[in-house]
């Protein structure tokens, strides 16, 4: 017998589970480039936690939009600047800024390399779900269900 919410978990799944893993799987490219760009600014070249966070945003970035546009959310059409582009990095920005003050805040108690970065994954952990929703929900979400279309197809005006 299945509870209540098992229903819903699996239509969540159902219409999120493989774009969701592909989602992971940029995230875990991005968080990789990034995570070793802040170490490499931080511990080789002593950069300040702020510019090597605004350093591996730079680095990260970019990659992160291409594969979240072709790959995750599967786009082939052309890019649109106010659509797309735009929403996608004030998204960025809304990341660099968290994860900068988050850093700037850590890095006024330690010098600790390890203690920098682990402030700066968990800050973009937060930003990460929020940024899915987003892109999901607003930016480049599933095309309606054919019951969908239909449905809309016949609503009154």
């Amino acid at each position: 017998m299945s509870s209540p919410g098992s229903s819903g978990l699996a239509r969540l799944l159902e219409e999120h589970g493989a774009k969701l893993v592909r989602y992971c799987g940029v995230s875990v490219v991005n968080v990789v480039i990034g995570l070793s760009t802040l170490t490499f600014c931080l511990a080789v070249i002593d950069l300040t936690p702020v510019a090597a966070n605004v350093a591996a945003w730079i680095v990260s970035t970019g990659p992160a939009y291409v594969l979240s546009r072709y790959w995750v959310w599967q786009q082939t059409g052309a890019n649109s600047v106010r659509a797309e582009i735009v929403p996608f990095w004030i998204l960025a920005f809304i990341g660099l800024a968290c994860s900068s003050v988050a850093v700037a805040i850590a890095g006024a108690y330690t010098d600790d390399t390890l203690i920098i970065v682990s402030v700066n994954f968990t800050t973009y952990g937060v930003v990460w779900v929020a940024k899915y929703l987003v892109l999901d929900n607003v930016m480049w979400g599933s095309e309606p269900s054919a019951e969908a279309r239909v449905d809309s197809a016949h609503e009154v005006v």
